[in-house]
């Protein structure tokens, strides 16, 4: 055991179920070594505080027995809440969350000031050809009015020389 440490020996086992021969050979080993001596050291010196410790015995007071028994029974009869209220109280907030942002946002929808995003007729089809489908069906005329057959008559021809 001289070429190798004991390091190992001792993290593989308690110290206390070390055999008399794993000891005389550590302890011929720790005569060289300081590294292992202080790991020995530590390992005895832990063993024997744990021995001691595990000994004591710690009497409980005269009342304990009495209040961990009260404790039992008062946890048996106390009344279990349903689990509507327990998930209730689990999910009030993210429900009242979403309550309010429901009523924002409607308020906003209803309320709120509306931009004008759809273009006038007018300025479409001032940019298309004074005979075209949209013009004559849109365009206020006026005066001018198209009679019938121009109307359809202007349909007719444009879906014609689409056609071609």
């Amino acid at each position: 055991m001289a070429a190798t440490h004991i390091v190992k020996l001792l993290e593989e086992k308690p110290f206390s179920s070390l055999s008399s021969a794993d000891i005389a050979r550590a302890e011929s080993h720790i005569a060289n070594c300081s590294e292992c001596r202080s790991a020995y050291d530590a390992a005895r010196i832990a063993a024997v505080l744990i021995e001691v410790r595990s000994s004591e015995r710690v009497e409980v007071g005269p009342f304990f027995k009495t209040r961990v028994m009260a404790s039992i029974r008062e946890r048996r009869l106390s009344s279990e809440e349903p689990a509507l209220v327990r998930m209730w109280r689990a999910a009030s907030a993210l429900v009242s969350t979403i309550g309010i942002l429901l009523v924002i946002l409607t308020g906003i929808t209803i309320f709120g000031e509306r931009p004008e995003t759809r273009v006038p007729a007018t300025e479409m089809v001032a940019s298309q050809n004074l005979y075209s489908p949209e013009h004559v069906v849109l365009e206020d005329l006026g005066d001018d009015e198209l009679a019938n057959d121009q109307v359809l008559g202007t349909i007719y021809d444009l879906e014609d020389s689409d056609e071609q």
